[in-house]
């Protein structure tokens, strides 16, 4: 069971750490800086930098890639990073008896990477196939243009990748300057799962954490406000033609931020499994894949932020886009979702998959780092599990109840070619 413990690390560094009778440690260092951060220093698409150019070479580690994530791998292990709306994450996953070597690469990866001008151009090259790569598929390219529509102005309204035109116009200097307004240590959380000694772990944490940046700037010991997101365009349809064959059609609904505690999220996150419990058997699949044949891979989606995020359901299709609306009222409408044997059915696929949650590093550091970055606290199992398994069925009704036209924004990324 997921069961971490919060320590107040070296120089009051979180670390969230959970000993388990297991072969692999597995790290997670999120910097609670991301793409929200992007316009104050220096344009959309800055920060997603950082999730590439560490591996080009460290003050530490500066041979490239040979030199940083391959030493990870030699060991049969690996690392990785993303970036978010808030949040930057960087992991390892790794045998245990180099951990301390995979926690000292990370830092330095953090914390000093060398941004050479000829790696920032390099790797530019790289992320503008990124780009490209994003923007050539219906889907990945509607997510790109989402939040834009959604937020239009705040920093949450735009993607993490940026432009190619943004890209291009950013300088070194620029990135230089962005690193060390945004990297602190004071902005950062660090989770660590496996068979570690937990005053081994604050004694090599403290060695690492010592070289992290120090700057005077304000604490994110998790993800950070932004300001009120404009008004959601209740009720409204937005279409934005797409240069692609297939069309992209959402139907979303507003969620709120953390200001109203986790429990309102918890109960989203339960209403996402009414709709896609069982699978291929789960109504949102029946009624658009397999009955309607309108789609392959409907999705119920989430983004949750300190500032609010959305809820809804998602499909690309070669049909009407209407045809794909009128399914999803359909579904939404239905007695199905709020009968007691489909609700019991829901409860049953949420209990067995807490009761199968095994010790596995790499899935307990990725769930609790997600938990603290999508609802800002770290949520453990038997938390989880009470919240999710108390719902009664009349609780998740009004719920649904609450999903209707009046409150949603149907966006259509609407195909052209």
């Amino acid at each position: 069971m997921i069961e971490f413990e919060l320590i107040e690390g070296p120089s009051g560094v979180p670390i969230y750490y959970q000993r388990l009778p297991v072969n692999t440690v597995s790290l997670s260092w999120l910097m609670f800086v991301g793409s929200a951060d992007d316009d104050a220093a220096g344009g959309h698409g800055i920060y997603h930098w950082f999730e590439h150019l560490p591996s080009r070479g460290t003050e530490k580690y500066p041979g490239g890639y040979r030199d940083t994530e391959a030493r990870l791998v030699r060991h049969g292990g690996g690392g990785d990073a993303e970036t978010g709306h808030t949040h930057t994450a960087f992991s390892a996953n790794i045998p245990k008896r180099v951990w301390p070597d995979a926690l000292d690469v990370l830092t330095d990866m953090i914390s000093r990477p060398l941004l050479r001008t000829a790696d920032i151009e390099a790797e530019r090259e790289v992320i503008l196939q990124e780009i490209d790569e994003w923007h050539s598929a219906p889907y990945t390219q509607s997510m790109c243009h989402l939040p834009g529509v959604l937020w239009p102005g705040h920093p949450l309204g735009h993607d993490q990748l940026g432009t190619r035109a943004s890209l291009l116009a950013m300088s070194p200097e620029q990135l230089r300057h962005a690193h060390t307004s945004g990297y602190s240590r004071n902005r950062s959380a660090l989770f660590v799962a496996g068979d570690i000694d937990r005053s081994q772990l604050l004694d090599v944490a403290a060695q690492c954490i010592d070289r992290m940046p120090n700057t005077n700037l304000s604490p994110r010991p998790r993800p950070a406000q932004h300001g009120q997101l404009p008004r959601w365009n209740a009720g409204g349809t937005t279409t934005i033609d797409s240069p692609h064959d297939d069309s992209v059609v959402y139907l979303l609904f507003p969620v709120p931020g953390f200001v109203g505690g986790v429990d309102p999220l918890l109960q989203w996150d339960f209403v996402a499994n009414v709709f896609e419990a069982g699978e291929l058997g789960s109504p949102l699949s029946r009624l658009v894949r397999e009955d309607s044949r309108l789609a392959y891979s409907p999705e119920f989606i989430s983004t949750t932020n300190p500032d609010g995020g959305y809820a809804g359901l998602v499909a690309q299709t070669s049909v009407h886009p209407d045809r794909v609306l009128d399914a999803f009222w359909k579904l939404i409408q239905s007695d199905e979702l709020r009968s007691g044997d489909w609700l019991e059915y829901v409860r049953d696929t949420i209990r067995g998959s807490i009761e199968m949650h095994d010790p596995d590093a790499c899935d307990y550091t990725e769930e609790a780092s997600a938990s603290l970055i999508h609802y800002g606290t770290c949520v453990a199992d038997h938390t989880y599990a009470s919240a999710m398994l108390g719902y009664s069925d009349h609780q998740i009704a009004q719920s649904l109840d609450l999903l209707t036209p009046s409150t949603a924004h149907a966006i259509i990324f609407r195909g052209t070619k």
